[in-house]
């Protein structure tokens, strides 16, 4: 007798859940709202309730809008989770990229790495009156590579030393000087400064080359031959 009293109780629950359930559904609510707000276990038992329901079309179009909007916080949170795991994955390559590279580099390492440089950006065509090694860019970095190819590989002399600093109209002068002394170690005084005019410069806005570019001359015939033939002694290795 108490069992079936049990059993009469748990339909008579069951069924006010049914009503609240349906009663939300037609408020335009998700199943996992329905599901969390009346504190079911399952959504098989509310679909179950559903069963045969007719919906509204005002009813269809809030629960069409409520989808989309769930979509796309779905889409926000899965981005955003996958653009700090990108991040955390960027980072991790590159500290592996920057420990791959000896932190204090050898004469050889610097004879490789002066070599490719001036490949990709030195001086190669011969000047049949004065060869002379000359290496360009505006990458401080790249320069201070440069010169550290100059006096401790090919152990060149400074008075040998010099460069020129191609500026634009609107480039300090005397501030690029002293900025591309400080990066050379070369005197402000030996850098001669072409400015520059033409259509392609005139739409380079001031702050993208603040210093110029600066040319690094090394005024000895032999030195640029040596540089010939070790460029040609890195291209045999890649020879087929």
């Amino acid at each position: 007798m108490h069992i079936l009293k049990y059993n009469m109780c748990m339909r008579t629950d069951l069924s006010h859940l049914k009503k609240k359930a349906i009663s939300l559904r037609l408020e335009g609510n998700s199943y996992g709202y329905i599901k969390k707000t009346l504190g079911l276990k399952s959504k098989g038992t509310i679909s179950a309730w559903f069963k045969g329901l007719v919906i509204p079309e005002a009813t269809k179009k809030k629960l069409e809008k409520n989808n989309l909007i769930a979509i796309k916080r779905g889409l926000l949170s899965f981005n955003t989770d996958r653009t700090a795991r990108i991040k955390v994955e960027n980072e991790v390559t590159y500290e592996k990229g920057s420990s791959a590279i000896p932190k204090n580099l050898n004469k050889r390492d610097l004879l490789l790495i002066g070599t490719a440089l001036y490949w990709a950006e030195g001086t190669k065509s011969v000047n049949k009156t004065s060869p002379a090694f000359s290496f360009s860019n505006s990458d401080p970095k790249m320069i201070k590579a440069c010169m550290r190819f100059i006096r401790e590989v090919l152990c060149i002399d400074e008075k040998d030393i010099g460069g020129g600093i191609h500026v634009y109209p609107t480039t300090d002068t005397e501030a690029a000087r002293k900025f591309w002394a400080t990066v050379t170690g070369i005197p402000a005084t030996k850098f001669y400064v072409i400015t520059q005019i033409s259509r392609s410069s005139q739409g380079i806005r001031e702050n993208k080359l603040p210093n110029g570019t600066l040319h690094v001359r090394v005024s000895k015939r032999l030195t640029f031959f040596k540089m010939k033939g070790m460029i040609a002694g890195l291209i045999k290795n890649f020879e087929i």
